[in-house]
C-alpha cells in the first residue's frame, strides 16, 4: 500500500519564505535555505517550493535557488513558479528538482502538460490548482497566485489535466490557505473523487486533526501545509504520528528527531524572525 504523504509548502519571493493568508499580506518568515535544512534535519517526505513573485510579476526564472536547495537537501522536492516553457522545466529538472509545478501557465497553454510529460514523464509533472468558492456554492480557478479568476470549474480542470498527461493535482484553498482553520475537505474530496491521479490536498491546516481529516474525508493522497509548521510547535512528524493513530499508512523515518534535534529546530524560524526584526 502506498504511504501517505505529509509536504511542507515553502512560498518564497527573493530568495525568503513568506506566508500570506488567503494569498494576501504575505510576510517574510525566514531565509528559504534556513527552513530547508530544517525540514531535511526532520526527514520529511517531500519538500514543495512555490515563488510567488516569478508568476505575479513575470520575473525571470532563475534556477540558481533550486541548485542551493538540493545540495541541502536529499530528500525529493518539487519547484514552481514562473516556469512557462518545457526547456525552463529543463533547467528546472537539472537544477536538482524531482517535479515541476505549473498552474498559471497550464490554464494558459494545456499542451505545456502534455509536452513535459512526454519529455521527463507525467511522474514530473504536478498541476497546481488554486479555488475559491462562489457565493452559489460553487468552486472556481484562479491563476496568478490567486488574484486573476478564469471561470474554469477546478473538478472539470484537474480531470483535463489528468487526460493532458499530469501526474498529479496540488489543491490549494485561496480561502483557507494560511488561516490554519482546516482544510477545504468539501473542495478537495470533489477533486480527488474526480481523477485517479494522486492529489495533494493543500491550504488551511492548523491542528493534527486536519491532516487526518483531509486524507479520510477528503480522499487526498499527500497533505501539504505551510503555516502549521512555521508559527507552531507541530512537526511533520507529529502530523505522520496521528495520521499513523488514525489507521492511516505513512513513511516513519528509521530515526526519530531527538529531543535534542527538535530543541534546536522547533523555533528556528522565530528566533532568525526576532534577530531580523
Amino acid at each position: 500500500m502506498l504511504k501517505t504523504r505529509v509536504i511542507p509548502v515553502l512560498l518564497m519571493q527573493d530568495g525568503l519564505l513568506k506566508k500570506p493568508v488567503n494569498f494576501k499580506n504575505s510576510r517574510t518568515v525566514a531565509n528559504v535555505i534556513t527552513i530547508v535544512r530544517v525540514f531535511e534535519a526532520r526527514q520529511v517526505d517531500e519538500l514543495m517550493l512555490l515563488d510567488i513573485g516569478s508568476t505575479v510579476e513575470d520575473e525571470d526564472l532563475d534556477p540558481f535557488l533550486v541548485k542551493q536547495v538540493s545540495e541541502e537537501v536529499f530528500m525529493p522536492f518539487a519547484y514552481g513558479g514562473g516556469i512557462k516553457t518545457v526547456e525552463q522545466m529543463t533547467q528546472i529538472i537539472k537544477a536538482g528538482a524531482e517535479k515541476v509545478v505549473i498552474n498559471t501557465a497550464a490554464v494558459d497553454n494545456p499542451q505545456l502538460i502534455t509536452d513535459g510529460a512526454k519529455k521527463f514523464g507525467s511522474q514530473c509533472i504536478v498541476v497546481s490548482i488554486d479555488a475559491k468558492k462562489k457565493k452559489d456554492g460553487s468552486y472556481e480557478a484562479y491563476t496568478r497566485s490567486g488574484s486573476k479568476p478564469t471561470g474554469i470549474d477546478p473538478v472539470e480542470w484537474a480531470k483535463k489535466a489528468e487526460e493532458l498527461g499530469a501526474g498529479e493535482i496540488l489543491i490549494n484553498s485561496i480561502d483557507q490557505e494560511g488561516a490554519m482553520k482546516g482544510y477545504d475537505i468539501e473542495l478537495i474530496k470533489k477533486v480527488s473523487d474526480a481523477v485517479k491521479i494522486p492529489v495533494i490536498g493543500a491550504g488551511g491546516a492548523g491542528k493534527l486533526q486536519d491532516f487526518v481529516d483531509v486524507v479520510k474525508k477528503g480522499h487526498a493522497s499527500a497533505a501539504a501545509a505551510g503555516s502549521i509548521f512555521h508559527y507552531t510547535p507541530i512537526t511533520p512528524d507529529m502530523a505522520k504520528k496521528a495520521m499513523r493513530d488514525a489507521g492511516i499508512p505513512v513513511r516513519i523515518p528509521k530515526v526519530f528527531q531527538t529531543a535534542d534535534l527538535y530543541k534546536k529546530t522547533k523555533y528556528i524560524v522565530h528566533k532568525q524572525k526576532k534577530e531580523e526584526d
